[in-house]
């Protein structure tokens, strides 16, 4: 999904519901409120999605790599920003600015379709952290790549998120898939989230729309890199960037 360019598509008028999980109002609310939506400063509208991941003294936000590479060198990053649980157009947690984002070489080189992941550091605001307004989700690598995820994103021209469970499946190539009507280009880097913890209050999550045709070719199947070895050491890497 080429989510960073203006689709010709019309998002949804009616996005359909989520699918009953049994998990409740809580998790919904949970899910949507780390979610969020990456902006370019002054564009006024929002064009990838994301969420705030753990990451100790880091503020992450997990995303697709195809998300922030609109050019090379920090420059590209330097109007790139993250609104929380943004809903209706509005940001309730505030604005954050991207300080530094990490990506693998093999994606800036070869666009490597199993590196379309990237990891955003948020830069403080009016001395808080992200994490400390919003908390973060858990993270995971090595995982079956199996079972059941939640998908929580931003379809270009709409102003509420997207959410979406489904049944996650690994291919051969060791890509994710995973059926969900409606994720339109915009929703590209949403994460797939899963183990929903009721007493933290966080899910796990385990990969982000990307990696194979960007995303996929339809807005009803989508596609995430395997969270492996490779996506653990980019995860490292953004930690002790820091």
């Amino acid at each position: 999904m080429l989510a960073a360019c203006t689709s010709s598509r019309p998002a949804p008028a009616t996005p359909p519901p989520p699918s009953p999980d049994g998990i409740g109002r809580v998790a919904s609310e949970q899910a949507a409120r780390h979610a969020g939506a990456l902006l370019r400063a002054g564009s006024g509208g929002h064009f990838c999605s994301g969420t705030v991941v753990s990451g100790g003294a880091a503020d992450l936000v997990v995303t697709a790599a195809h998300c922030v590479t609109s050019g090379p060198g920090p420059a590209a990053y330097a109007d790139l920003e993250y609104a929380p649980a943004y809903r209706n157009g509005t940001a309730p947690y505030g604005v954050w600015k991207a300080a530094r984002v990490t990506l693998d070489p093999r994606w800036t080189g070869g666009a490597d379709p199993d590196l379309d992941v990237a990891f955003i550091e948020l830069a403080p605001r009016d001395g808080k952290r992200v994490t400390d307004v919003v908390g973060a989700e858990r993270i995971a690598f090595g995982t079956p790549g199996s079972g059941t995820v939640r998908l929580t994103g931003y379809p270009d021209g709409a102003d509420d998120p997207l959410t979406c469970l489904g049944t996650m499946t690994r291919r051969a190539d060791g890509q994710l898939r995973v059926a969900c009507t409606g994720y339109a280009p915009g929703t590209s880097g949403t994460p797939w989230l899963t183990d929903f913890d009721r007493d933290a209050q966080t899910w796990t999550v385990v990969g982000v729309i990307g990696g194979y045709q960007l995303g996929g070719d339809t807005d009803d199947v989508s596609y995430s890199p395997y969270f492996g070895a490779d996506v653990q050491h980019l995860y490292q890497q953004a930690l002790q960037a820091a």
